[in-house]
Parts: C-alpha cells; sequence; structure tokens
C-alpha cells in the first residue's frame, strides 16, 4: 500500500523553507551546524562511509543505549558487516561518537523524510539490513527502504497511546509503514497487538522485550565518585536522573523537606540545561554547583548540578535512592533497568508510558515507588532510607531484574541476521 500523496505534497512544498527550520534548530542546540548536510542525505564531507552496513537507526540517547546493546550482540554472533547508527539527536551522536572503535560503527544524522532525500540516502549508504528501534517511525524511510528490497525490522517497539491513537486516524498511512516491516519485535503483549492492529503482518511479529538497558555496569569514575562522597559525607544522597523542564522544582522542593541529611544531585536528561537549572535553585534559595562549569560539590551543599554526559554510571555508584525523570511530565519515564542493575530503589512519577513493561515488572518487583509531588518524594526517600531490610530485598530483586533483560539483545540480534541472511525467523 502506498504513502498517501498529501505526505510527500508537504515535503516538496516544504523543501525550500527546511535550510531556514535547520538553522533554526542550530541555534537552539538541536543540529550539529557542521553536519547539516547530512539532513539533506548530501555526503561530500564524509569519506568514512560504509558500504553495505547493517543500518540501525535510533532517535535518541535512550534508543541509541538499545542500539549498542544490539551491535555488541551482533558482533558477539560473530557478524563482522561494518555498522551504521543513524540519530535524531546532539546528544546521541555525542554517545555514539564515544563508542569504542572495535564496534565498528559509523554515525550519521538521519536523512530529513523528504522522499528525494531518503532516495539518496539510500542509493549511497545501501544497507544490507534496516532496524528501527522503538518508536520512531519515519514513513518513506521506513516503507521506500522496504521498497528497495532491504529487510525492515522492528526492534524494541512500542507506541505510546497518544501516538497509536494518531496512526489509528491515518490508517492508510499505518498499514504501508507497519506493513512494510519483515519482523517486529514488540516490547510486550500490548504493544504487540496494538502494532498488528495497525497494520504490521500477524506472521512477522514477535515480543522481544525492550531493549533500552544498560549494555555494560561502566567503571565509575573515581575522582568524581570520591568528590561526591566527600561532599556527603555522612548524608543520605538523593538522585534526581534525566530529569525535565517542570521536574527540577518539584525536586528542590523535596530536597528542602528532606532537609540537611541529604545531598540532591540533579543530572538533567540534556546537559545544555545546566544553566537554567542553577537559576531555579538560586531562585529558591540554593547555591548549587555545576559540575559542566568544573564546580565541585562540597560539604555544605543541599543541591549538585551535573549538567555533563556519560557519568550516570558514576552517579548510580553514589547515589542511595533514585528518582528517575521524564515521569512527573508527560515525556513517557525513561529506562529503570539502569538503576535496577546497581540495586537502587527507583522512585517514578506517573507518566511512564515509553516503559510500561519495565516499570510494571520492576514494580510488582517492590522495586519502583510512585510519587507524584514533592512531598510524596520526600516521604518516600525518607521511608525507604529507614528500612535497611526493605533495601536490601529491592537490590537483590532489581539485580535479578536487569541479568534477565540482559538476554534480550541476543535474541533480537539471531532473529534479525537471519532475517538478513534470509532465513525465516521462527516462533
Amino acid at each position: 500500500m502506498p504513502i498517501p500523496p498529501p505526505y510527500n505534497l508537504a515535503w516538496r512544498i516544504s523543501r525550500p523553507f527546511l535550510p531556514l527550520v535547520l538553522e533554526y534548530r542550530v541555534r537552539n542546540g538541536k543540529e550539529d551546524a557542521a553536519r547539516l548536510d547530512e539532513r539533506f542525505a548530501r555526503y561530500s564531507h564524509r569519506d568514512d562511509l560504509p558500504e553495505h552496513p547493517i543500518w540501525i537507526h535510533a532517535v535518541s540517547v535512550g534508543e541509541t543505549v538499545a542500539g549498542v546493546a544490539l551491535i555488541e550482540a551482533i558482533r558477539d554472533a560473530g557478524e563482522t558487516a561494518p555498522v551504521l547508527l543513524t540519530t535524531n539527536t546532539v546528544t546521541a551522536a555525542a554517545r555514539v561518537a564515544a563508542l569504542p572503535k572495535s564496534l565498528g560503527v559509523t554515525h550519521l544524522f538521519q536523512p530529513l523524510d523528504h522522499p528525494g532525500m531518503v532516495d539518496a540516502f539510500l542509493r549511497r549508504l545501501t544497507p544490507r539490513l534496516a532496524v528501527f528501534l522503538e518508536s520512531d517511525f519515519w514513513p518513506n524511510l521506513v516503507t521506500m527502504t522496504a521498497a528497495a528490497g532491504i529487510p525492515v525490522a522492528f526492534v524494541s517497539s512500542q507506541l505510546s497511546d497518544r501516538a497509536a491513537a494518531r496512526w489509528q486516524r491515518q490508517p492508510q498511512m499505518a498499514q504501508a509503514l507497519f506493513g512494510a516491516a519483515d519482523l517486529v519485535l514488540a516490547v510486550d503483549r500490548l504493544q504487540a497487538d496494538r502494532l498488528t492492529t495497525l497494520g504490521a503482518r500477524p506472521d512477522s511479529v514477535r515480543i522481544g522485550g525492550s531493549l533500552k538497558l544498560p549494555v555494560t555496569i561502566s567503571a565509575p569514575d573515581d575522582k568524581l565518585v570520591a568528590m561526591l562522597r566527600g561532599a556527603a559525607g555522612e548524608r543520605r544522597i538523593l538522585l534526581a536522573a534525566s530529569t525535565h523542564p517542570g521536574e527540577e522544582k518539584v525536586v528542590i522542593e523535596a530536597a528542602e523537606k528532606l532537609g540537611e541529611g541529604w545531598l540532591t544531585i540533579i543530572a538533567p536528561r540534556h546537559p545544555d540545561r545546566g544553566k537554567g537549572i542553577q537559576s531555579i535553585c538560586a531562585a529558591a534559595g540554593h547555591e548549587a554547583g555545576r559540575r559542566g562549569t568544573g564546580e565541585p560539590a562540597s560539604p555544605g551543599d543541599r543541591l549538585y548540578i551535573v549538567d555533563t554526559l556519560g557519568e550516570m554510571d558514576s552517579l548510580f555508584a553514589v547515589a542511595d535512592i533514585v528518582f528517575l525523570g521524564g515521569s512527573l511530565v508527560p515525556v513517557g519515564g525513561h529506562n529503570p533497568v539502569e538503576p535496577a542493575a546497581y540495586g537502587l530503589p527507583i522512585v517514578t512519577g506517573p507518566h511512564v508510558f515509553k516503559n510500561t513493561a519495565e516499570f510494571g515488572a520492576l514494580a510488582a518487583a517492590g522495586v519502583v515507588s510512585d510519587i507524584d509531588d514533592s512531598g510524596s518524594l520526600a516521604s518516600t526517600a525518607m521511608a525507604l532510607a529507614g528500612a535497611p531490610e526493605r533495601l536490601a530485598k529491592i537490590g537483590a530483586a532489581g539485580r535479578a531484574h536487569a541479568h534477565e533483560t540482559g538476554k534480550r539483545p541476543a535474541n533480537a540480534a539471531s532473529l534479525c541476521l537471519d532475517l538478513m541472511r534470509g532465513s525465516a525467523p521462527t516462533p
């Protein structure tokens, strides 16, 4: 079934304005000015592009974590083909840039979904397999890839209620897009049924779980850990991880309620927000140092901001309790398996629709506690800190769940490689 003509007509009409849109995004830190050509599938500035790669698309940091887990499993399976990892965000690009060269991964920014740009991308890269992670489904990118005879897999797939409703209002588009996949690995049964309803072929759909999990537990930065522990002293540490606008104020209010026996660390999802968060702290009457400017935490601090990339493992290593952001505002929640792997109790708001299966399983195991405001965040943190036996059970349950999820990438890699090599995946 073809993409409805109005979709591509809209892209062609908007073509003259796309450079202006991207320049605006550059000014707001959303694009890499030196790599805008990649959005238009122009690659004269790149002499390192792979031939016939396994192509994996991941929109942002969380999906990139899933992508790296899949890539490592592909390498563990003995596959040596080059890998192309496309992303949409500069933070995800930075994450890919930090990967070891031994993985054989090349990064590009995803081309815009203009049909001419997608065609140019596919002609230049000629992938041998296309893997789309999570929920970033672009109609031309998916359907033109399938039409070019490239096997298409949707892995760690899920849609929020809102996204599913939006696709249901476009049945022709949905049928064309979701019906193009040769393999669909949904995160759970609910998502499998949802994707089938939207047009995925029933014989292509499996349940594979979410791959948004820690690839490995990285060695912490000893200097950062020592600095934070020295600043905390005998105090407990509450880590507010991957926070979004609107959540920091709640965390600051909770820190006030927790009192002098706690150090609260705020690690925003997007580090470029560090200065703004520091201003929010100041408006509330608190001085808060920023790691991004080289300011260390000190014993007199109640709040500290870690506005840097790649240091979450070190923060998990020092935290006593984690509030996982993106959950008090309707972002959908972030990966709870990461802190669970450290045996940490997790506190979350109500908006976890992007990771429903993981939060549900961890809540059933007693690892996750629900809150909805600063008061419940503070009271939950204090209750957890005062229950050592409960903390021990939470730690064991979290680590056990993380261990089980660690088996998922190998299964996904096996099915994707079978698809690439022409074998029909078996249930």
